[in-house]
């Protein structure tokens, strides 16, 4: 999924469940519990990319999906726990980075890769997007009726 798919995921847990022990973990699980669901993204093609044209795709929908996720949930859960939530929503892909951008087929970074590869679900452009946007919306809407 997209960094600002993952971003308001972690956000809107982090909103519903006030408690960070419970929370953290919850969204740690959620990023490859969403990447399973049929997907596009911006590491769709990316051995064909140029390595900086990916980097900045990567910087740009991450910056989005953190302003995102500060408008929607900023009000509503202490700046650190939401940050610390967007921050762990993104680590599996940030972990994976390395790998990509500067060619690091090592552990950490090489088991997230694998692990990532193994458990993502891809889909073309449109459905790829609309199949985020129902995710993203669907949880959003059931955290806060839990909440």
């Amino acid at each position: 999924m997209t960094a600002t798919a993952h971003a308001l995921i972690g956000a809107s847990i982090a909103a519903a469940i006030p408690d960070p022990a419970i929370g953290i973990p919850l969204v740690a699980i959620s990023h490859p519990i969403a990447d399973m669901i049929p997907h596009w993204d911006f590491g769709r093609g990316w051995k064909s990319k140029k390595k900086l044209v990916l980097f900045f795709q990567s910087i740009a929908d991450l910056t989005f999906g953190v302003i995102l996720s500060y408008i929607l949930f900023g009000q509503s859960v202490s700046l650190t726990y939401l940050f610390l939530a967007i921050l762990i929503s993104e680590s599996w892909d940030i972990l994976q980075a390395p790998y990509w951008l500067l060619n690091w087929k090592f552990p950490p970074f090489s088991y997230f890769y694998n692990f990532g590869h193994q458990t993502n679900s891809t889909a073309k452009l449109p459905w790829g997007i609309l199949t985020q946007a129902a995710t993203v919306t669907g949880l959003v809407l059931v955290l806060r009726v839990i909440h």
